[in-house]
């Protein structure tokens, strides 16, 4: 009876270690996003690399499951990315192992899918 117990429920906390996790990336673009809409206040434009944006926005998030990273081809418009590490725990979350924040002239977009945003 245990082992049965057991079987169903392993999947269902494997499901919410995997969306807790999540919460990690979300929190660190979010994050980025907020220094970008700073530094968009005080200089007219989006920051180009992410080292612009100063001593809060760092490349890990905040438990270490995500490397950060920003890209910009222009001042209206920038992307930043939590990419799970490889050796981490959110490597196995497959579906979800890359968040994505995309701002094109004030629109966002959060890929690669609204389930991965909304742990």
């Amino acid at each position: 009876m245990g082992s049965v117990t057991m079987a169903l429920a392993l999947p269902s906390y494997q499901s919410y270690l995997e969306r807790t996790g999540r919460a990690d990336a979300v929190t660190a673009l979010q994050r980025v996003q907020q220094a970008q809409e700073r530094y968009l206040a005080q200089h007219g434009q989006y920051a180009l690399r992410i080292d612009q944006l100063g001593q809060g926005v760092p490349v890990l998030s905040e438990r270490g499951l995500y490397r950060i990273a920003m890209f910009s081809d222009g001042p209206d418009n920038f992307e930043a990315r939590a990419t799970a590490l490889l050796d981490g725990e959110q490597a196995k979350d497959p579906s979800c192992s890359q968040l994505t924040l995309r701002v094109t002239h004030g629109v966002i977009a959060y890929e690669p899918s609204a389930r991965c945003w909304n742990p």
